[in-house]
């Protein structure tokens, strides 16, 4: 079976198919099979406007990166048309262009109408509050987005706090990255209020905002007391007053380690996903029994170097798991005990 299906990748390969894709393809007008597209030019309105145009066919392309292009607003709008209908593309990097709020605003009301875009990085161009409002606007109909940044633009107040009241418990948004804009108390109130309601988000980043301690205090008392968050920054914020900054930074750091170290291991482990379906690392059934266990640290690993399969299996830690979780965590931390044996071995 395994021959079998490298013969056929191999085949398709041969004829054009599962392609990675460039310039030679954009100057032939041909992304027939291209799967993944990188152009790190000058592209052009006429070219913005014929890749929307295969984007709109529904091309193969899971992957777009048009970073550095010097796409404007008119790009932008051309391209927010080929995602309204297109159900492959999965990243669009559109970060280091000229994109200000007409053009994220398209793009924005292209989500609404988009179920596969996972990715959207529009990060060091334009974008102020009416972009993000339109962007929060369309993520209201959308579930499939995952990570959006942002950083380096100009959102403030505003267009935080429409991304804030849109998010929920049923918000498809894993990773948020809002750091270098001029977002101030009243964006992050908003968004630790969307934290304290439960959605889903696993980072949240706003260093290098408009912050006062009030502000960040919130954000970082929302971020704790939730059940996903495993990274939230809020350095460098001038508006801090004196060391309150690094109080609360201090004060949530331990935990915060710990927390990305799990997540880390699970996403290592396979066991999760940073920008997962069912929610971030913290959130996977697979979370509580590693913690339980520390088995995301040297020492928990070790300690459990003398159980076999069926202990491991019929450990108080694993109850929370159905019959088939349990079996693929065993399987992971079973390989992970002898890896730290053999670890801890090298080390005498």
């Amino acid at each position: 079976m395994h021959a079998c299906t490298t013969a056929l990748v191999l085949s398709l390969a041969a004829l054009g198919h599962a392609r990675d894709c460039g310039q030679a393809e954009l100057d032939a007008r041909d992304v027939t099979g291209c799967v993944t597209l990188t152009h790190m030019k000058y592209l052009g309105h006429g070219g913005a406007v014929w890749l929307a145009e295969a984007l709109h066919n529904h091309s193969d392309m899971e992957i777009l990166d048009l970073h550095h292009t010097k796409i404007g607003d008119d790009d932008a709008h051309a391209l927010a048309a080929g995602l309204r209908n297109n159900n492959v593309l999965k990243r669009l990097a559109l970060h280091n262009n000229k994109i200000r709020d007409a053009g994220a605003e398209a793009l924005g009301l292209a989500l609404a109408d988009n179920s596969a875009l996972e990715f959207l990085s529009l990060s060091s161009n334009g974008v102020g509050d009416k972009g993000l409002i339109a962007i929060a606007q369309g993520l209201r109909e959308n579930r499939a987005l995952r990570r959006l940044d942002l950083y380096f633009n100009k959102v403030g107040d505003a267009g935080a706090a429409a991304l804030g009241d849109m998010l929920g418990k049923t918000s498809g948004l894993r990773m948020i990255h809002l750091d270098s804009n001029t977002i101030g108390d009243v964006g992050a109130a908003s968004l630790a209020r969307a934290l304290a309601r439960g959605a889903p988000l696993g980072e949240l980043s706003l260093s290098y905002n408009r912050l006062k301690t009030a502000g960040a205090e919130e954000l970082v008392a929302s971020a704790r007391a939730s059940a996903a968050v495993h990274a939230v920054t809020v350095a460098h914020n001038q508006m801090i007053e004196g060391t309150a900054g690094d109080a609360v930074a201090k004060a949530f750091a331990p935990e915060l380690k710990s927390r990305s170290a799990l997540a880390s291991w699970l996403v290592g482990a396979s066991l999760a996903d940073y920008m997962g379906a069912d929610g971030p690392p913290l959130l996977s059934p697979f979370a509580r029994p590693v913690r339980e266990l520390e088995a995301h640290t040297q020492s928990g690993l070790l300690a459990l170097r003398h159980l076999d399969g069926p202990a491991l299996s019929d450990h108080a830690a694993l109850r929370s798991l159905n019959e088939a979780q349990r079996a693929q965590l065993v399987d992971v931390l079973l390989q992970r005990v002898r890896e730290a044996v053999g670890q801890s071995h090298d080390e005498l």
